[in-house]
């Protein structure tokens, strides 16, 4: 099995050297489990000129490309392009973040999945590393958590901060990051719902993590607020843009955002977690006027337009 990890970055040199030091301490597949996992490292830099004053280095070989036209979805395909000229051809292409870094079980869990599975997408958690000590609304409301759900779980969409696809669903180049979202976000979530649209299944494994660290300008409530608005817009967009949902339908799921807020507080109150309570109600609401104001073409939050990390 022959596996590239593709990573897009734009001025994190220091989230570029930690990941990599991640993938360095990764154990060798082939003399645990007799199953051969050849990794490369892709790096495409978002930008017209490097941030990288020093060699990168890592015990995988790596490829280096730039994509001088700023946009997430941009970097991201051109990822695609550099994997699809490599020799020789990787079978997955395995996307991460540069603000990450992978557990010293996630080639083993995600190969071992890829390998025993027809589905053409493997996604896992990204759990989230808050700066010491995180504030208690943060933990308590679970603003920065995702969704985990047992391994085997089919999905309708996976992200591209911990996620395995097969090269050869993309060989066409039917399927490619929408450039529309340069800097919204939910790029993703758009290019794997279509994927999952053409018959291409998404499966979760949980075991395989990546650790996300959160820098401290992404530690205040405004920037939690901003992207339950972002998701909720962004997600409103995707679904109408792909027919799945109409403008009654986005708001609908607004109106249950706000309710599942109202009870969540209610229920946080009760358990004493105070914290909670203050953030729980409000990153629904945010959520749900996202949704509304998407639905209603108002609202495209350009979130990636302010780099936060090194």
């Amino acid at each position: 099995m022959h596996v590239v990890i593709g990573v897009i970055t734009r001025r994190r040199p220091t989230g570029i050297a930690r990941l990599l030091a991640s993938i360095n301490a990764l154990p060798d597949l082939s003399a645990a489990t007799g199953t051969a996992v050849v990794t490369q490292v892709l790096i495409v830099e978002n930008d017209e000129t490097t941030s990288f004053s020093t060699p990168l280095h890592c015990s995988v070989p790596i490829h280096y490309a730039m994509e001088p036209r700023i946009g997430i979805p941009c970097a991201r395909n051109r990822v695609i392009a550099e994997a699809l000229l490599l020799t020789p051809r990787a079978d997955w292409l395995a996307f991460v973040d540069d603000d990450e870094t992978v557990d010293a079980n996630w080639l083993k869990a995600m190969a071992d999945l890829a390998a025993r599975t027809t589905a053409d997408v493997v996604a896992g958690p990204a759990i989230p590393m808050l700066p010491e000590p995180p504030p208690a609304w943060a933990v308590q409301s679970g603003a920065y958590e995702q969704p985990r759900y047992p391994t085997g779980t089919s999905l309708p969409h996976a992200y591209t901060n911990n996620v395995w696809t097969r090269l050869s669903c993309l060989e066409d180049g039917v399927v490619r990051f929408d450039e529309r979202l340069l800097q919204t976000g939910g790029s993703d979530t758009h290019f794997y719902r279509r994927l999952a649209r053409r018959g291409h299944k998404i499966v979760w494994c949980d075991e395989a993590i990546c650790h996300e660290w959160y820098p401290r300008t992404r530690m205040t409530r405004r920037w939690a607020l901003q992207r339950s608005y972002r998701i909720g817009a962004t997600n409103a967009w995707i679904m109408r843009d792909l027919g799945e949902h109409g403008q009654l339908r986005c708001i609908w799921q607004g109106v249950r955002f706000i309710a599942r807020g109202l009870a969540g507080t209610a229920r946080a109150l009760l358990q004493g977690r105070f914290a909670a309570a203050s953030m729980t109600l409000p990153l629904d609401v945010a959520r749900a006027t996202g949704l509304t104001l998407g639905a209603l073409g108002l609202a495209r939050h350009q979130e990636y337009l302010v780099l936060h990390g090194e």
